[in-house]
């Protein structure tokens, strides 16, 4: 449970920006959202770090690029307008767009994400060699694989965005398979941390009666955990903090607690320290 690593990094790098930035004398921003998770996200805010999402947002400064990473032509708009980047981009992301940045120009370049998720945008727009934005479809479920074009002559290279639930990124893998047979590409896969947590919460469900999921409501690889003991068919509460776990939880015998990869530790012990004094109230 907690950071994966590149959460973790992105928190560091996130401390650098804030004490670049008091150095040089010049504000601090982070590019949206640098994790999904709001406590962290307030508490680097209250310290100086103010969010943004573009270079007009506000006087150049030191700027973290979010974990999800920004597209290229965001990122030419940060330089240009004369932005100190810290680039706090997941490794499991930079591969991602360096997959799409150096794939066959014949190719057709299909990602199975969530339209509009901040990961989603950064592997949307990346630039070839000629820095023209490399098409991408996004597919977001199994339905939609169904009325894509033929792509007749060409190969299809298949993307995931890293937190896309790993049941669901089966499913549609499978139907590109039927569709695009030998002409079909494997890019990317799930990040691996996540698909690990997914097997952790599978063996968990086999030992509770219910399941606490916590982690800001915004992030995607929280948000498939709860989806997946939902699945299960057990009964799942995603919350942000101990102060919202609901009072029925009381009424089953095991519970069992899981995060997402951007809550931080103290907030899962705090949920698991108000559940163990409920228990005994």
């Amino acid at each position: 449970m907690g950071y994966c690593n590149g959460v973790a990094h992105v928190i560091n790098l996130a401390h650098d920006c804030l004490r670049i930035a008091r150095e040089s004398g010049l504000p601090a921003y982070s590019i949206g959202w640098f994790i999904h998770n709001p406590h962290v996200v307030n508490k680097f805010s209250t310290a100086g770090m103010r969010r943004i999402e573009g270079p007009d947002d506000g006087p150049p400064g030191v700027a973290l690029i979010r974990a999800h990473g920004i597209g290229d032509p965001l990122r030419e708009k940060f330089e240009q307008a004369g932005f100190k980047l810290i680039d706090g981009t997941c490794g499991t992301v930079a591969y991602s767009q360096r997959i799409i940045r150096t794939s066959e120009p014949s190719s057709q370049v299909v990602l199975i994400g969530q339209a509009g998720h901040s990961e989603v945008k950064a592997l949307t727009n990346v630039y070839n060699s000629s820095k023209k934005i490399i098409p991408v479809t996004i597919v977001d479920t199994v339905d939609v694989v169904d009325s894509l074009p033929p792509f007749e002559n060409q190969d299809v290279l298949l993307m995931v965005q890293t937190t896309f639930p790993q049941l669901a990124y089966d499913q549609i893998k499978s139907r590109m398979q039927e569709r695009y047979g030998d002409r079909l590409k494997i890019g990317n896969r799930p990040c691996p941390i996540t698909s690990r947590r997914h097997e952790a919460i599978n063996q968990l469900c086999d030992k509770v009666d219910a399941v606490i999921v916590v982690g800001g409501k915004m992030s995607a690889n929280t948000a498939a955990l709860a989806k997946l003991v939902e699945h299960r068919g057990l009964p799942v509460w995603h919350i942000e903090q101990a102060s919202e776990i609901p009072l029925n939880i009381y009424s089953y015998n095991r519970v069992g607690i899981t995060a997402g990869t951007s809550t931080p530790p103290e907030d899962i012990e705090s949920v698991y320290e108000a559940l163990k004094v409920g228990s005994n109230a």
